[in-house]
């Protein structure tokens, strides 16, 4: 059975750090926790590659992999089947717990999206890095999260942008939840039927 896996979150490496976490190697054995991810073991040594590694990333036409740093900031919205999801997982992780002891503070959660429930969060801050596997009412809440909604939206913005649907305006007043056909997760859509903002999961 087919399913899909949204990444997404943001970590902040003071920019006088920048330079020098981009070029340190990774000791992967200061990170346990690695093998609870379902990915694959990741070869590159620095963050650098790690970066160099994600910015290649081929997807599927329907989906997205963007990994953005730009000011000392690194930026993930991803939306995957299981194939790349598995491939760079560990990578994604790793690139934020290597910016732990840089100074850095964020975020990065992985969350089955369709076709799968589970959910993961790495959380750095104060020189550490904290992996744990989310409960139910914690995977509930991920989907109240403002970089969740952003990226769901996105999503079908992509989706109905490959059949040829048009965008419509956006007010939430002159419009209704329907299950969108591809994601089979409820959307709102204006009265005429056109996707307007992504919602939440179908019942």
């Amino acid at each position: 059975m087919a399913w899909d896996v949204v990444m997404f979150g943001a970590v902040t490496i003071p920019e006088r750090n920048v330079e020098e976490w981009l070029a340190t190697p990774v000791a992967h054995e200061e990170f346990p926790w690695l093998d609870e991810l379902g990915g694959y073991d990741v070869p590159h040594e620095t963050p650098e590659a790690l970066l160099s590694f994600l910015k290649d990333v081929t997807v599927a036409p329907h989906e997205l992999f963007d990994v953005q740093l730009l000011d000392g900031k690194v930026t993930v919205q991803c939306y995957v089947s299981e194939d790349p999801y598995r491939e760079t997982s560990q990578a994604l992780a790793l690139l934020f717990a290597s910016a732990a002891s840089f100074g850095a503070v964020g975020e990065l959660v992985i969350y089955g999206y369709q076709g799968i429930r589970f959910g993961e969060r790495l959380t750095v801050k104060a020189g550490r890095t904290a992996y744990a596997k989310l409960g139910h009412e914690e995977m509930a809440a991920i989907e109240q999260l403002r970089q969740f909604t952003d990226l769901n939206a996105r999503i079908h913005e992509r989706y109905d942008s490959l059949v040829g649907r048009p965008p419509a305006p956006m007010d939430p007043r002159r419009s209704r939840l329907v299950v969108h056909p591809f994601t089979g997760r409820k959307v709102r859509v204006a009265e005429d039927g056109v996707t307007v903002l992504g919602a939440g999961p179908a019942d």
